[in-house]
């Protein structure tokens, strides 16, 4: 035979090689007959063994020697050489119906016999421990043991074999040979069993074993045979906390050291499982300070310093391991004391300076430069730590019982712990404000009111625990007295006189009288009424009003003559009051803007929103990252940590020093620009610049602008500081600055250096905007996407808040190239719309509107700056073929965060829809009577800020509790709302708010479904899906902008005092919903790659008016069938209509979750 296998013999194999091909064929047809004889005799056997075990185990367990007969025989299967009798055993064994393992297990945990015990693990370990090597056959084994795995989870095996294995080492009187075997072949199971069973740490601390586990390694650290097995499971005690602790408390970082020193710098598999480990371990603060103190953190880098004689992938995990546990580190004072010595920040630089030009080095690199810059000395932001924009908020506060400043909430740009559908920027509501309930009364002589407030009773603080919330919820929604709900109904003229109003609500509510009469018999004979609140509604009326509404009969008279006259529009705005309709809108803006009241003294008006403020309507597609540049610019920023006096640092702006030098520190910050005129001179000082300056200007002193200071490092680079909210230290996103004094071609590197997300759509294919002024001139007008080598880091600057004392913030860096020599650019985070374009369009509107349709435009209330928050009606005519009362009422609220410019563009397109001189939208204005607040936080948008306004508060989590002092448009909004719900007996079909979302692309809902609620009591009533579905489903059919796979109907308990929750729950409006609309672009759809674009915001609005037409038609006898994938993404909504059957399916391609791929600290954003 060895003759005619080897190569020599083949000539004698000739006559062999000439057999027929019949007789061919006949012999593998013998071979397979046989081999299939052979296959069934060995599955009989193998059955036969198991049938004597499942014998076994029925019968008492006293046979010792069969017992230990049987599993001898199975294991000396499972090891024999014949491969098809081990696959028979193995496939007997992975067969759950066959009920083996669980035999088995059973035997295991009663016999007393070590042989036994010994054949058992021995079976078991080759049952469920993967293999390693390649091949078809191997990989499908290793696949079964896998799901073997979980089924042996499931059979509370985990427990079984820990169980066994402290029986073991409890067992004094067994210490031999086979015991030691035993305990190795119990650690081997083990190691499988941690990795897939997820309540694994919790199983081992239940039954004692954690200490236990750490006492085996310290004594087996050296041994080869169960190092590994032993490494992988305090892998997975490690990743739980509590075990961590009690580890960390029973002195497992010593232990890991001297591992660590055994194992020296050999990159193996045990040295990465041990490093895994440290990471996990390293997330406890205590456990950072044993690292340092045994010196580990030493050892970690003498490892990290060896990187480059690592390969492959396991050199990037143990680096990977190794930063991850430098930066937990830098989290403590000794941590980033230990670290910043001269010789560690030489090895980590060096990674810097040698790193691989390949992507998979990115992270590292990234992580590297965080480790460097967060343990250097702590370099603050060159600026005072007190903002200029400062508003005094006591003559406000004085005479009421309003607290503030109340408890600081804590922002949830530098945490983590949000889902991906999580809608909001904020941990959790703040505690409600005490304040006062009286409503303002009506006085226009300000000098002859005396202060009378009327004090609430101080409500008992409920708990935040489940119960007590969800009781609170129920029980207590924070309903107003209906005595003050009653004074809203002169913000519903369109519905008639005071007269008819009472009829109508009589005959709604079916009741003797109505509140309404009661009030107005009540008001009859109050001649003078005095209030504290300069925030009222009686700053609405003027004095004839005043007069009028409640004296005697004069009152009827003139609501009658305006009631009249109601298919005409009118505008009550004081903002409006001698502006002619014959002016240009620049002139509108100009002259509205000068009246405009901001902490900030402006000195210009600028030129885009002068002119209109709309982007170039082109298709612009996203930014592809450019690693290199990214590269270059994180390792400058290292380089500027560590050589400071390298660079040039020369002041071009300081806006502190501008506000210091032209008022008093002393006085309120609060300018009344009544008495200046702003206006824009860009086009004149554009024609008359001819020179050439080695530096940019800046400016930031106009509405929405925001640049607090501009430092020169470099010839053409420049860090930038941006202004915090007033009031308040952080929340610094949005940007709006004017540059002048450019050269063409040339780039200009911006440096953001004090952003605090941990994430941005810049690092995705967001660019800033830019606006030319030249090019305006020159017919190109609008704002374009500009930038390039855009990134986004974190930097050495540290927060300057005790708090937040090791954080340190981040820079979105970006190139521009200027278009034209001594131009007039702006650059803006996104599209700017600024308060005074608002009320320049409501004017607009005012004077070209349509036949038959019905505005008008009033002051809800006046913000803290005494600003007009104007309130828009939108209808038709009243007939008595379509009463107006009959309508549906639509409310539609936009901007509670002043840096969602984004929203009011939506809400532009939703106001220019509706006031279009269309067929459409007089069908529309005949449907519904529109009650729009069209921009919530009037002073946020004036004076720049991200997400709040004076107050330091974000206003979207003020809406179950809203204070009349602090949150004037929240409590009137909320007040109208409520008049709407239980005066006037007839909740708004729909409320939607309109918001801006800055980790997510494409335009989505957030709506409320008590199925998905956090509550129990909203999840125990019937949930009608076609209510809320409805409305999503008709959009995505209608806006090409739209993603229905993004939309979430989930209740959050943190998001219980946003509007969407509170309108829901308190007020009973089941359509109720947050619109977000990203700020980049698109991931989906027709225009999937590109940019979003200020006609793609107006489309959407007009997009969600055409689906609120067909919303009452297609919610009749419709069911609602909705498909989600494993991560709670919508899939598919089936609609079925009167037998007609119709899907709409949803884009499943990546995107529709957020691009955030940097979880260092966390982003918002939502609701």
């Amino acid at each position: 035979m060895a003759e005619i296998e080897s190569g020599e013999a083949q000539p004698n194999a000739e006559p062999q090689d000439q057999v027929e091909p019949q007789t061919q064929q006949e012999i593998k047809k013998t071979s397979k007959k046989k081999s299939d004889t052979f296959r069934m005799a060995d599955e009989s056997a193998a059955e036969c063994l198991f049938d004597r075990l499942r014998q076994h185990q029925q019968r008492a367990p006293d046979a010792t020697e069969v017992a230990r007969a049987i599993t001898a025989r199975i294991n000396s299967r499972l090891t024999s050489h014949d491969k098809h009798i081990r696959q028979t055993s193995l496939e007997k064994l992975w067969n759950k119906h066959s009920g083996a393992l669980q035999m088995l297990v059973s035997i295991l945990e009663t016999s007393r016999d070590s042989a036994t015990c010994t054949y058992i693990t021995s079976i078991l370990r080759e049952t469920l421990c993967l293999k390693p090597g390649k091949g078809k056959r191997l990989s499908a084994n290793n696949l079964m043991r896998q799901q073997c795995a979980e089924d042996f989870i499931a059979m509370k095996g985990t427990q079984a074999i820990v169980r066994k294995l402290l029986g073991i080492l409890h067992d004094k009187r067994e210490r031999h040979a086979s015991s030691e075997l035993l305990q190795q072949d119990l650690l081997w199971i083990l190691a499988p069993l941690g990795s897939r069973d997820p309540k694994f740490a919790m199983k081992v601390r239940m039954l004692g074993c954690v200490r236990t586990m750490h006492l085996i390694l310290k004594g087996h650290f050296t041994d080869n045979k169960i190092i590994f097995p032993l490494l992988v499971i305090m892998k997975q005690l490690a990743k739980n906390s509590v075990t961590t602790s009690v580890l960390i408390r029973d002195g497992v970082i010593s232990t890991y050291e001297r591992i660590m020193v055994s194992l020296g710098f050999i990159p193996t598999a045990r040295l990465r499982l041990c490093l895994d480990a440290i990471d996990y371990f390293s997330k406890n603060k205590v456990c950072c300070m044993q690292i340092v103190k045994t010196g580990l953190s030493t050892v970690l880098l003498r490892v990290f310093d060896r990187w480059d004689r690592y390969e492959g992938r396991m050199r990037l995990k143990i680096c990977a391991h190794i930063l991850q546990t430098l930066q937990h580190l830098c989290n403590i004072k000794a941590g980033r004391r230990a670290l910043c010595t001269k010789k560690h920040v030489q090895t980590l630089h060096r990674f810097c300076s040698h790193c691989p030009d390949e992507p998979e080095f990115d992270g590292l690199l990234a992580r590297v430069c965080s480790v460097i810059t967060l343990c250097l000395k702590h370099q603050a932001l060159p600026v005072a730590a007190a903002s200029p924009a400062m508003f005094n908020l006591n003559p406000i506060l004085k005479g009421t019982n309003t607290l503030w400043p109340c408890q600081d909430e804590e922002d949830n740009v530098n945490s983590d712990s949000k889902t991906v559908n999580s809608d909001a920027d904020d941990d959790g509501p703040e505690p409600d404000l005490d304040s006062i309930e009286e409503f303002p009364d009506f006085d226009l002589d300000e000098s002859e009111t005396k202060s009378e407030t009327i004090p609430e009773d101080t409500e008992k603080v409920i708990s935040k625990s489940g119960d007590s919330i969800q009781s609170a919820i129920w029980i207590n929604p924070n309903e107003r007295d209906i005595e003050d709900l009653k004074k809203y109904f002169i913000f519903f003229k369109e519905f008639g006189s005071y007269n008819k109003q009472v009829r109508l609500v009589k005959s709604r509510s079916n009741s003797r009288g109505s509140i309404l009469e009661d009030f107005l018999i009540s008001q009859a004979n109050i001649k003078n009424m005095t209030s504290s609140l300069n925030l009222s509604l009686s700053t609405v009326l003027g004095a004839n009003e005043c007069d009028n509404l409640f004296g005697t009969s004069s009152s009827y008279q003139y609501y009658k003559v305006h009631e009249s006259a109601s298919s005409t529009s009118c505008s009550s705005l004081k903002i409006h009051k001698d502006i002619s309709k014959y002016s240009p809108f620049s002139s509108v803006y100009c002259t509205i803007s000068s009246k405009v009241k901001s902490v900030i003294p402006f000195v210009k008006v600028a030129y885009p929103d002068m002119t209109g403020g709309q982007s170039q309507n082109i298709p612009e597609p996203l930014n592809q990252m450019e690693r290199t540049a990214c590269r270059n610019k994180l390792l400058s920023c290292v380089d500027r940590a560590i050589n400071p006096e390298a660079y040039m640092y020369e002041v071009i702006y300081d806006l502190d020093q501008l506000c210091s030098g032209s008022s008093d520190p002393n006085t309120p910050k609060s300018l009344s620009c009544e008495s200046f005129y702003l206006c824009n001179n860009d086009e004149q000082e554009v024609a008359k610049m001819n020179t050439f300056s080695t530096r940019l200007s800046f400016e930031s002193r106009f509405e929405s602008g925001n640049l607090r200071k501009a430092i020169q490092v470099g010839p053409r680079e420049y860090e930038l500081i941006l202004m915090p909210d007033v009031n308040s230290n952080k929340r610094h996103q949005w940007f709006y600055f004017e540059v002048r004094n450019m050269q063409q071609g040339r780039p200009y590197i911006f440096n953001i250096v004090n952003c605090e997300k941990s994430d941005s759509q810049f690092n995705f294919g967001m660019k800033p905007v830019m606006y030319s002024v030249k090019e305006a001139i020159s017919g190109r007008q609008g704002w374009v996407r500009a930038g390039t080598d855009i990134c986004y880091y974190r930097n050495s600057y540290h927060y300057a808040h005790q708090r937040n004392l090791n954080k340190c913030y981040l820079t979105v860096t970006f190139n521009i190239e200027f278009p034209h020599n001594n131009d007039v650019c702006y650059l803006a985070y996104h599209f700017p719309y600024t308060y005074s374009m608002m009320m320049a369009r409501i004017w607009h509107w005012s004077l070209q509107m349509p036949a038959g349709a019905y505005l008008r435009a009033e002051t809800l209330c006046y913000s803290l700056n005494n600003n007009e928050i104007p309130l828009v009606t939108i209808s038709a005519d009243d007939t008595p073929s379509n009463p107006i009362v009959e309508r549906e009422i639509i409310f539609l609220t936009s901007r509670v965060h002043p840096g969602e410019s984004n929203a009011s563009w939506v809400m532009d397109g939703t106001l220019g829809y509706l006031l279009g001189d269309t067929p459409a939208a007089a069908a529309l204005r005949a449907k519904y009577v529109f009650k729009i607040v069209p921009m919530l936080n009037v002073e946020g948008v004036i004076n720049g800020c991200h997400r709040c306004g004076l107050t330091n508060e974000d206003l979207n989590r003020r809406w179950c509790k809203p204070s009349p002092v602090l949150h004037p448009s929240i409590y009137h909004t909320k007040g109208l709302i409520e008049y709407l719900v239980r005066v006037w007996k007839k909740p708004p079909l729909v409320y939607c708010d309109y918001h801006g979302h800055s980790r997510k692309k494409n335009v989505f809902f957030y709506g409320c479904a008590g199925a998905e609620s956090w509550c129990s009591n909203d999840r125990m009533v019937q949930d009608e899906p076609v209510k809320y579905l409805m409305l999503p489903a008709l959009m995505h059919r209608i806006s090409a902008a739209f993603a229905l796979g993004s939309c979430s109907f989930r209740v959050e308990k943190e998001r219980e005092s946003t509007a969407r929750v509170t309108v829901w729950r308190h007020l009973r409006v089941t359509r109720s919903y947050t619109m977000e609309a990203s700020f980049c672009g698109f991931d989906k759809g027709p225009f999937k790659g590109f940019h979003l674009n200020t006609q793609h915001l107006q489309n959407v609005g007009g997009d969600f008016c055409e689906a609120l037409t067909s919303l009452n038609d297609a919610a009749t006898n419709v069911d609602i069938q909705i498909t989600k994938d494993l991560n709670g993404n919508i899939v598919e909504i089936s609609i079925n209509d009167q037998g007609e059957n119709s899907e709409i399916g949803v884009d499943s391609e990546p995107g529709s979750a957020p691009d955030s791929v940097l979880k260092t600290d966390s982003d918002e954003d939502f609701d």
